[in-house]
């Protein structure tokens, strides 16, 4: 099994002047993020049409799939592919390992559950149309996904965010009050320990992919899940302009009743606001490609604006990299927002994961990235 090699990063140091902690009764702890997985078991299918191992994943039960992915795709994971089972399988040991390690409260993972292109390698490896057959393939995948995640964090809470690749019709298809989002809140639900925010989730997630809970153990800490699909330039689907402008009616509640409560919020995302730098190069005449729709960027910045004390951190995903940055506002309480790296090595990138520390009462300081780098083993060095 690949072992996993550990950097260090104080990402956020121009944010640790901050006041001691509020909440003297709460201590800080430690959470995990994941993000981007693309999990792809057609790399396996070697380009053999139609693929013996896809065909036997649509008649097996999914309780199945580990042991004949096991035994069927098992090459190493290279650069420039999405994730196949054997880099997810070790990930997700890696992950277990460090959570145990750091006494995790938490995990999260921050979208994108299937490959790129899902729909079009399914149509070329199955040679099958059948848009029913397909939704019931991606429904397969997605609950051999929450049984690998249930299997590796058996006791701890994971939180699920919508990505952008997580449709039963397309990348960027996210349609309100559809049957994806009424399947998937069931199924991520069941991966909340707490019963009461176990509810809240599969209420408010079924009818476009968002939620907030209060953090269980923390009072003081409240976790906004956002459905950012619906912000962006390429989102697809009936009524979308509606339902991003009643999220971000959504958000300003979410964020006035934790003001009112005095709490402070961490929010959790796919697609952050931005540039999308892949985009803009590929435009002849250069011109910068905004990731949201503006009217939306300029309504999230007003929210951030006016709850700069109560927002602690924004965690994202998508871009793939390790990045993170310090949000200004009138108020000088600067918002730390980072992005995870991605299991998927697809844009050459090494996967990674990565471990944060919060502290009640201040923003969110510091945190500590994991990286896998093909070449060489998983290592705790």
């Amino acid at each position: 099994m690949k072992t996993l090699r550990r950097i260090v990063g104080a990402f956020f140091l121009c944010a640790l002047a901050f006041s001691q902690p509020l909440f003297a009764s709460e201590k800080e702890f430690n959470f995990l993020t994941l993000a981007d997985i693309h999990y792809d078991p057609f790399v396996a299918c070697h380009q053999t049409v139609p693929c013996p191992l896809i065909q036997k994943l649509q008649r097996a039960d999914v309780d199945q799939w580990h042991a004949i992915l096991s035994q069927y795709d098992n090459d190493a994971p290279q650069y420039h592919i999405d994730t196949n089972s054997v880099l997810l399988f070790s990930s997700l040991v890696a992950a277990k390992q460090a959570a145990a390690l750091h006494h995790v409260q938490f995990v999260m993972v921050l979208g994108d559950f299937l490959a790129h292109d899902y729909r079009l390698q399914y149509i070329k490896f199955t040679r099958d149309h059948s848009r029913a057959h397909y939704q019931l393939f991606v429904k397969k995948t997605l609950i051999f996904l929450n049984n690998e995640l249930a299997r590796t964090f058996p006791s701890l809470t994971v939180y699920m965010v919508e990505g952008n690749n997580d449709s039963y019709r397309g990348d960027y298809y996210s349609s309100p009050n559809s049957q994806f989002f009424l399947d998937t809140a069931e199924r991520w639900s069941e991966l909340i320990q707490s019963s009461a925010n176990r509810s809240i989730m599969k209420k408010e997630f079924s009818q476009s992919g968002y939620y907030a809970i209060d953090v269980p153990n923390v009072p003081s800490l409240r976790l906004i899940v956002m459905n950012t699909v619906l912000f962006s330039y390429k989102s697809k689907g009936e009524h979308i302009d509606e339902a991003a402008k009643k999220e971000l009616a959504w958000l300003h509640n979410q964020l006035s009743l934790a003001k009112s409560k005095k709490q402070q919020v961490l929010i959790a995302m796919h697609i952050p606001p931005g540039i999308d730098i892949y985009a803009s190069l590929k435009i002849r005449l250069f011109r910068l490609v905004a990731l949201w729709m503006p009217a939306y960027t300029m309504q999230f910045e007003e929210e951030l604006k006016q709850f700069s004390t109560e927002i602690v951190g924004i965690l994202a995903g998508h871009l793939h990299s390790d990045w993170s940055q310090i949000i200004s506002t009138d108020h000088g309480q600067g918002i730390p927002m980072s992005g995870t790296p991605s299991i998927s090595p697809i844009f050459g990138n090494n996967p990674g994961f990565k471990i944060y520390t919060y502290t009640p009462g201040q923003k969110l300081e510091r945190a500590e990235t994991h990286n896998y780098l093909l070449n060489y083993k998983w290592s705790n060095k």
